[in-house]
């Protein structure tokens, strides 16, 4: 059996056939795993134990090298063959000649978890966080708790407080959006969810499973590669460009594909967005194929260069197998849970169901609170764009001082940088982790592992945490001036 995580092994009785761990996602999943004052080796085994005990690492992969993953965590080779002889005894792992050590479970093991949203985790360990572009509540959002009190005291105290689909009138307000963005929608057509990650996870459930295949950019959205991994489908990734996604190589991909997700309007984690001309190709790419197409627009609302939403494929693909992914969260506040869906009526149906199963219904509160932010959309889409666009300024300068060897794309919008340092990034973050500064690298954000010397860097960091970053920087990384630079 293939995947693509690496190499096929083939497995004794009763283990899943499954591939090689590479060791960049191996350091991604085990995260802080050497606590102050732990035994190195006894911390490394602990660690790796905890993911194979929650079946992160399912029975059937091989592990790296021991000299390939010592190298990747920045220790020496014989801490790794002291946790893995650990390890053994345990009986998590078993040594195979000619094969490799292999994961062994007791249990049946699920399919692993890819880790990638780790930026989440909120254990308190980082002092400096830049492993995630999610923005700080807009100022709008203190300003209307009184509206939200007023219309649930009205409109919502005496009910049950339970609607699956969303309410009724911000359903309404979204089906009216989405017209005017040139596809005709109806409410029935809108599933309010709990921000766009749920309508991905969502997606992912009803679409997708084993044996099935999924075209992704690459690099992507990680929530959306982690959504679909976990329900066991198999990715292919397609190379993102500066002009979008290459068109070429996602026809030929997309031709025995039962879905394509794509982000055309604003792309995570580059920032590109895809022009009309380019989305014309990618809707002429796609029309010979009987994949569904999800055109995730989560970040829709951060162009740094309009003051209106940004397209994506709306018009231009057959809205029987156009699924179209859109939040408010990432404009005003992630605390503000509330994404959507808009699909055919029998599919909003169908999600509806599968959401009731999940989380019986959003929360009314958070949905009443969008409502109330509706009216003053375009003065945060304007304020968004003009703080956003400082920042960038301020972080670009700051690496260019820091580190003038790095590279980044220039994005036309959201909330992060998509940076080449022309280094191990990983090993970077490895780095960062002993200062308390967390940072994503660039495999997190690709199916196939890729984009190893690549870091995506949030936008939106205040002077202080900014000077922070670009220190820490010019003394640790290869790419800065020598007379920066120290060991660590």
């Amino acid at each position: 059996m293939w995947s693509t995580w690496g190499e096929p092994v083939h497995p004794r009785k009763g283990e899943q056939s499954m591939a090689s761990i590479p060791p960049t996602r191996l350091v991604r999943l085990l995260g802080d795993w050497a606590p102050p004052g732990s035994g190195t080796s006894r911390a490394l085994a602990n660690g790796l134990a905890e993911l194979i005990d929650g079946a992160r690492l399912p029975a059937g992969h091989r592990m790296p090298g021991q000299r390939t993953l010592a190298a990747s965590l920045g220790i020496a080779r014989g801490t790794v063959s002291r946790a893995f002889s650990d390890l053994a005894d345990s009986g998590h792992l078993v040594a195979r000649p000619g094969s490799g050590t292999i994961v062994r479970h007791p249990r049946a093991p699920g399919r692993a978890a890819e880790g990638r949203l780790t930026s989440f985790d909120d254990d308190g360990s980082a002092v400096l966080d830049l492993s995630s572009g999610a923005l700080p509540g807009s100022a709008a959002v203190a300003s209307v708790l009184t509206d939200v009190a007023a219309a649930l005291r009205e409109r919502h105290a005496d009910d049950m407080g339970y609607h699956p689909a969303g309410l009724q009138p911000l359903r309404e307000h979204l089906a009216r959006t989405t017209t005017a963005q040139g596809l005709p929608t109806s409410p029935e057509e809108i599933l309010v969810t709990a921000g766009s990650q749920q309508a991905v996870w969502l997606l992912a459930s009803a679409l997708t499973g084993p044996g099935s295949t999924v075209v992704v950019e690459d690099p992507a959205y990680r929530g959306a590669l982690e959504a679909f991994a976990d329900h066991g489908a198999l990715l292919r990734g397609v190379p993102m460009r500066p002009g979008g996604i290459d068109v070429g190589l996602l026809a030929s991909a997309a031709a025995s594909a039962d879905l394509v997700y794509l982000q055309p309007a604003l792309h995570n984690p580059t920032g590109v967005h895809t022009s009309a001309a380019a989305r014309a190709r990618i809707a002429e790419a796609l029309a010979g194929t009987d994949a569904l197409v999800v055109d995730d627009q989560s970040g829709a609302d951060l162009s740094w260069t309009r003051s209106s939403r940004l397209r994506g494929m709306e018009g231009l693909v057959d809205p029987e197998r156009l699924l179209v992914v859109g939040t408010l969260s990432k404009l005003v506040w992630g605390g503000i849970r509330v994404g959507w869906v808009r699909g055919p009526r029998a599919l909003i149906g169908s999600l509806t169901d599968l959401r009731r199963g999940l989380d019986l219904s959003g929360s009314v509160l958070d949905q009443l609170a969008a409502l109330a932010l509706v009216p003053g959309i375009d003065a945060q889409r304007d304020e968004r764009r003009r703080v956003l666009s400082e920042r960038f300024e301020a972080l670009t300068a700051g690496l260019a001082g820091a580190v003038p060897d790095w590279t980044w794309w220039l994005p036309a919008g959201g909330s992060g940088v998509w940076v080449d340092t022309g280094e191990d990034a990983v090993a970077l973050g490895l780095r960062a982790r002993a200062h308390g500064i967390r940072l994503t690298a660039g495999p997190a954000f690709s199916p196939h592992d890729g984009h190893g010397t690549f870091l995506r860097l949030p936008v939106w960091l205040t002077d202080d945490q900014l000077d922070r970053a670009v220190r820490f920087l010019a003394e640790t990384s290869p790419g800065a001036p020598p007379r920066h630079r120290v060991e660590c």
